[in-house]
């Protein structure tokens, strides 16, 4: 059976190994064991009953099956980000100039250093092992973050973000990052740059980043057409965003432009169609006729996501079967919140 789970110490050979086969575009997730090492202690104060809200909490997760205990893909969600750590963004503006003598206008767009999502929580990630892709586990993976986010509204802020990697070539490369972030970072790689932003406290970036507007029109046009653009690999997560209710309102990544998205909790859509319910029956037997849902327990320290099938009782109650109440660790007269799949 398939299901998600908090992270612990005993994944960090698999965590590894994923980190490994994802390749170097994903530096938020290096393969590095001591950096993973750290994202798992951080977890597991996260999905602690002494965990509090006002701290930067990192909730990480791990998509397993079962049968035969290997890690499929992570997904994570960060809160408070910006209090500890800076998150820096680019926002896009608008700029209008007009010359009553001469009858003219100029309008423009500038990009401005900014911090807009201080304190807000971040939806992030979401890696599938390459052999699992194509069997609907990332959208599995993404929707678990909004249950776990729905069961525990309280640990979170109003508002959710998530980053997309801007667009790069064939050969990897970057054109804003080429046209611009370098410039500000001399001798850096864009990789190195991001490994930093994502593991140090960020101060390189208040250091070198300019202080000053960027004029859009003033920069190449390679640079120009990827602003907002997120990488092809990315394209189908940007969708899932915004199918969930997620809205691009001219935020952009520093480094390669990548889109930054945002939505408030109350209008996503995994949020708004879940619902507790009792368990009220366990059957023997795996179900057979119930519709699919994703069901998730009522535990933060052992929080279970998984897909199975759910019989609605008259009582307005809900039986599952036997497999998925135990990979659940539920038992009869439970919470469980369930999410009918489409």
């Amino acid at each position: 059976m398939i299901v998600i789970r908090p992270v612990e110490y005993t994944d960090i050979d698999s965590l590894y190994n994923l980190a490994k086969r994802v390749g170097p575009g994903m530096t938020t997730f290096p393969a590095d064991r001591e950096v993973l090492l750290q994202k798992i202690a951080r977890s597991e104060i996260a999905f602690s009953v002494s965990v509090i809200k006002e701290q930067s909490n990192s909730f990480l997760m791990v998509l397993e099956d079962t049968d035969t205990n290997a890690v499929m893909g992570t997904a994570g969600v960060y809160s408070n980000i910006g209090k500890d750590v800076p998150f820096y963004t680019f926002q896009i503006l608008s700029r209008n100039k007009y010359s009553y003598g001469l009858k003219s206008k100029v309008s423009s767009k500038t990009l401005h250093l900014v911090n807009e999502y201080t304190g807000d929580t971040e939806v992030g990630t979401l890696i599938i092992d390459p052999d699992y892709r194509g069997g609907g586990y990332g959208k599995l993976l993404s929707k678990c973050r909004y249950l776990l986010i729905a069961q525990f509204q309280s640990l979170f802020g109003a508002r959710l973000i998530a980053e997309l990697r801007g667009w790069s070539d064939e050969n990897s490369i970057s054109p804003f990052w080429e046209h611009v972030g370098k410039h500000f970072f001399e001798g850096m790689s864009y990789d190195h740059a991001d490994f930093l932003s994502a593991t140090t406290n960020n101060q390189f970036i208040a250091d070198l980043m300019p202080e000053y507007p960027i004029y859009i029109d003033l920069l190449p046009k390679q640079a120009q057409t990827v602003i907002g653009k997120p990488n092809k690999m990315g394209e189908p997560a940007l969708q899932m965003l915004f199918d969930e209710g997620f809205r691009y309102e001219n935020f952009v990544d520093i480094f390669d432009a990548g889109p930054t998205v945002h939505a408030y909790v109350e209008n996503i859509k995994t949020v708004i169609d879940s619902h507790e319910k009792i368990l009220d029956y366990i059957s023997e037997d795996d179900e057979k006729n119930g519709v699919s849902c994703l069901v998730c327990n009522t535990s933060l320290e052992n929080f279970r996501v998984t897909r199975a099938k759910v019989n609605y009782l008259a009582t307005g109650n809900i039986s599952i079967a036997k497999p998925v109440a135990d990979t659940l660790l539920v038992k009869w007269g439970d919470k469980i919140r369930i999410y009918l799949l489409s």
